[in-house]
């Protein structure tokens, strides 16, 4: 279905152009009429064969390396067209300086017909161990770890205690090394209660958890206002109706001395009653389609529905991290480099398992917190696909979907990449992460990354015409575009939906000190259904100071919060210390309008439009002009 889906929408794509004059990013820059050199891959090929036509290469590595001993001196674009199958990959698939084009061509990866490069493995062997509840048992490799499973390429459900957010944390305290409790700060900043814990305790109902088998596998998932933490049990004691819950130690280290959300005390709606859900154990199975991995034992167990049967089901688990890394080894930047028309999926991060996860906003999560100077170094997830140090990449008419972490990731270095015409869904973390989050994860994330090496700066790439969805499907402070400190970015007809915290997120640092940031422009998105679960957040949210920066054109609407939400959302959020922003002719419907804290100059020069508002301008255009398959010529000007 989705590939019948990206057929279509590059059909549509092609006609929009042909009628309206778009633009088309990535086929101006690639010279389809110059072709040097082509190879072959084909799933009945043979890396011994020359990569021709009729004697195609079995893999994509073998192309690359045929493509490095002629693309030194190129006359024209050299091209590897990949024929339809199934390529899993055994390891990571890297590029480096030795894959950069020369002169003003191109070096492109396409994909021909149903391409698939998975970094997922198919478990077999299935036996019914559980009449009873049809729970059936596989053995996998040993020492395997995933956090995602896959049956005929849909996502199961791992192992949970509930689906509708409303179990609550009925307290929680943090102490001091002798025991003694450290006061609440919610209405006093002392120095008593500044201090770094040493460890907390979380109260749950009694009834609300029971008694498991492997309980260092248990995790609990507190959702707290903007973000979403992932904590390992240590220990569970029950006395009088009441179980205490102790956390493993390295995220104890961490969420009981991040003072915001603060577990402890901070200032909620719900009169601090945090929601949570318990995951990943045996005995939480019982819904179909709930699977959980017994690590003691590499035995993966599925609750398989009555009218499937599993030995003719497809149950794939994601391996590898990264399935495409494009990084130059030395000092340089690949260029011209190309992948289009193909699908990429099943990606693993095992780091919640092995660490926990405190995050702390937009997918980042804490590498240390210090709790009296807010302080917070951060970390970023890994990404299916991870670029850096490039110029002019192209990722076009792809899928990214099935992913355990972000999707793609334009990571440090890139210049005038594009990222068109994908659709990128079904994504555990962030759907597109773009440039650094933080100057590196041993400062501060509150001190502006503002390099001396403007070459280190995501700059003027492009992010338009995709249909990103459904992300943050694990880890809810996840956003389907977030970008740190990009320069000249535009994010522009893209269609962004059903997204559990922000749809659009640009910028960090809650700064108004001078940074990386500047002429960033975020234009005619079409942006519906997020803040599923969380709050604090909108349609398109900014931080920091932008100079030269726009939002407009954008139709956002059907942002609405859940009951279990802390508080508020909008549907474009200025947040702290947001600045040079000029906002106009936004369309906000059944959604509330323009968040404003605590920000910098901005120029609303022309007033954001409600539905319900008293200022009569025809929204149609508006509305008809933002999403997928819309005219860039406007905006190809900024950069050409």
């Amino acid at each position: 279905m989705f590939y019948m889906l990206r057929r279509i929408i590059a059909s549509v794509i092609a006609i929009v152009m042909t009628v309206a004059g778009n633009v088309d990013f990535a086929n101006v820059i690639f010279k389809p009429d110059s072709i040097m050199a082509e190879y072959y891959v084909s799933t009945t090929g043979d890396d011994n064969n020359d990569g021709s036509i009729d004697n195609p290469f079995a893999t994509i590595e073998r192309a690359r390396d045929a493509v490095r001993k002629i693309s030194s001196n190129m006359t024209g674009n050299i091209v590897v067209y990949i024929e339809e199958g199934t390529y899993a990959l055994n390891d990571t698939l890297e590029f480096d300086e030795r894959d950069s084009a020369t002169g003003d061509f191109y070096i492109k990866y396409q994909g021909e017909g149903k391409v698939v490069i998975s970094g997922g493995e198919k478990i077999n062997n299935f036996i019914l161990c559980d009449a009873e509840n049809n729970i059936y048992s596989a053995k996998v490799p040993e020492n395997s770890l995933f956090r995602q499973l896959y049956m005929n390429g849909e996502k199961l459900i791992r192992a949970k205690s509930n689906d509708d957010y409303s179990t609550k944390i009925i307290g929680a305290s943090r102490f001091n090394a002798d025991g003694t409790m450290i006061p609440e700060n919610l209405n006093t900043w002392s120095e008593e209660t500044l201090v770094q814990a040493d460890y907390g305790e979380i109260y749950l109902n009694a009834d609300e958890f029971q008694d498991f088998n492997n309980l260092e596998d248990v995790e609990l998932h507190i959702l707290t206002a903007w973000v979403k933490n992932v904590v390992r049990v240590e220990s569970a004691t029950t006395e009088n109706d009441v179980t205490t819950i102790r956390i493993q130690k390295n995220e104890n280290d961490l969420i009981f001395n991040r003072p915001h959300p603060d577990i402890d005390g901070y200032s909620h709606m719900n009169n601090h009653e945090f929601t949570y859900y318990i995951e990943n154990a045996y005995e939480l199975i019982d819904e179909d389609n709930e699977w959980y991995l017994d690590e003691k034992t590499d035995t993966v167990y599925i609750k398989v529905p009555a009218n499937i049967d599993i030995t003719n089901a497809e149950i794939v688990m994601p391996r590898l991290e990264t399935l495409i890394k494009i990084e130059p080894t030395n000092n340089s930047k690949i260029k011209n480099l190309a992948f289009e028309g193909m699908n990429f999926c099943y990606s693993n991060w095992t780091v919640p398992s092995i660490d926990g996860l405190v995050d702390i906003q937009a997918g980042m999560y804490a590498n240390y917190c210090i709790y009296k100077t807010n302080d917070i170094g951060v970390l970023r997830p890994s990404a299916g696909i991870y670029v850096a140090d490039t110029e002019n990449f192209v990722i076009k008419n792809c899928v990214v979907e099935n992913m355990g972490a972000a999707g793609v990731d334009l990571n440090r270095g890139t210049y005038n990449s594009t990222i068109q015409d994908n659709i990128i869904q079904n994504i555990a973390g962030n759907g597109i992460m773009v440039g650094h989050f933080a100057v590196d994860e041993n400062t501060d994330m509150h001190i502006v990354y503002n390099p001396e090496d403007e070459g280190e700066i995501c700059t003027n790439d492009r992010i338009v015409n995709n249909l990103i969805t459904h992300i943050g499907t694990d880890y809810q402070s996840s956003v389907a575009i977030g970008a740190g400190y990009p320069r000249g970015i535009l994010i522009a007809n893209n269609e962004v939906s059903y997204a559990p915290y922000t749809g659009i997120s640009v910028g960090f640092g809650w700064s108004s000190d001078d940074n990386a940031m500047k002429d960033n422009r975020i234009l005619n998105n079409d942006i519906h259904h997020t803040s599923q679960v969380l709050c604090d957040a909108g349609g398109i949210y900014t931080l920091s100071k932008q100079p030269n920066s726009e939002i407009s054109g954008n139709y956002i609407h059907d942002i609405t919060l859940p009951e279990w939400a802390d508080y508020a959302t909008s549907g474009i959020y200025m947040d702290e210390q947001t600045a040079g922003y000029t906002v106009k002719y936004n369309v906000i419907e059944n959604g509330w309008g323009v968040g404003r804290n605590r920000t910098g100059e901005n120029d609303y020069r022309e007033k954001t439009i409600y539905i319900d508002s008293d200022w009569h301008l025809n929204i149609n255009p508006i509305k008809k002009n933002a999403g997928i398959n819309k005219n860039f010529d406007t905006y190809a000007k900024l950069f050409y």
